[in-house]
């Protein structure tokens, strides 16, 4: 393989130790909707493009990824130090499938296509004009697989990691949704934006797994953090005595919930290729303090 690429464009995880290159063709740019992307990716869909090895090279820390399998079908790796979804094998084995949010500097191709759209979260209104398939689409002959729920039980939000080794539940039914679209959260969570939930702490608790979640936080003078399962890399809630607070990723969660109202924030640095095509309110950064209550409680 040659050492350089045209038309490249550079990736890199949130802690910045996993970094690559790429260039088009690009075989796939689809928005996946899946439970399993889902949980691996903390929100509400995954958006992912096919790139050929040959226009595909690690820059650092290729040593430094976790190489995780939910099913044959498709790798999910992470980055061991921050829990970034990063590029991995698809069902071709001369195709990686590598995460849009990862991308840096103007990438400004935009997706095709929505897939898997009959398994999207209750949570995810699709607004936008783009095709949708309710599985794979036509040509993809593989065995689809989803995530088993546990039974809903009344008045109990419960969430888990993809390999089910971490689990949650909240007392408690979120009213709102944010979605962050600052460059941390996409290379936090390799997809277009973030979107969390919030509940107070005392409402909060680990059911199982607390022991394999890793934190990672962003040296000072930032204040960013982000958990995961050491075991396949899903981002996991991340409960904040200090604020009171528990931030619970929303491709987390298992118990179906109601559409919530949502606000998009930080859509001054949101991703080029992608559009917000729904009708919550938008801040460029933060919402002014006085509407704190308004939008995150």
């Amino acid at each position: 393989m040659s050492d350089v690429i045209s038309d490249i464009f550079p990736g890199a995880c949130l802690c910045g130790t996993v970094s690559f290159e790429i260039g088009p063709p690009y075989l796939w740019f689809a928005h996946c909707h899946c439970s399993m992307c889902r949980k691996q990716h903390g929100s509400l869909f995954g958006t992912g493009l096919g790139v050929e090895r040959e226009h595909f090279r690690w820059r650092t820390g290729e040593a430094d990824v976790v190489h995780y399998s939910a099913t044959a079908a498709f790798e999910r790796p992470f980055c061991r130090r921050c829990g970034s979804t990063v590029p991995g094998v698809s069902h071709l084995p001369d195709v990686l499938l590598v995460p849009a949010g990862l991308l840096e500097g103007g990438f400004a191709m935009k997706p095709r296509v929505h897939i898997f759209a009959a398994s999207k979260s209750p949570l995810c209104a699709i607004t936008d004009a783009l095709p949708q398939f309710p599985a794979y689409p036509p040509g993809v002959d593989l065995p689809v697989t989803e995530i088993s729920r546990p039974p809903s039980r009344r008045g109990v939000v419960a969430g888990s990691c993809l390999c089910g080794q971490v689990g949650y539940e909240i007392n408690d039914t979120p009213r709102r949704v944010v979605h962050c679209h600052c460059s941390l959260c996409r290379r936090s969570r390799g997809s277009p934006y973030a979107t969390t939930l919030f509940t107070r702490a005392e409402r909060f608790r680990w059911t199982r797994g607390s022991d394999l979640i890793r934190t990672y936080r962003l040296p000072p003078p930032r204040t960013y953090e982000t958990d995961f399962c050491t075991r396949c890399g899903s981002l996991t809630p991340t409960v904040s005595p200090e604020v009171g607070l528990a931030f619970i990723p929303a491709g987390s969660i298992d118990t179906p919930l109601r559409a919530l109202p949502g606000v998009h924030i930080h859509v001054a640095s949101k991703a080029p290729w992608h559009e917000i095509t729904d009708a919550s309110p938008q801040f460029d950064e933060m919402p002014p303090p006085d509407r704190f209550g308004e939008f995150f409680l």
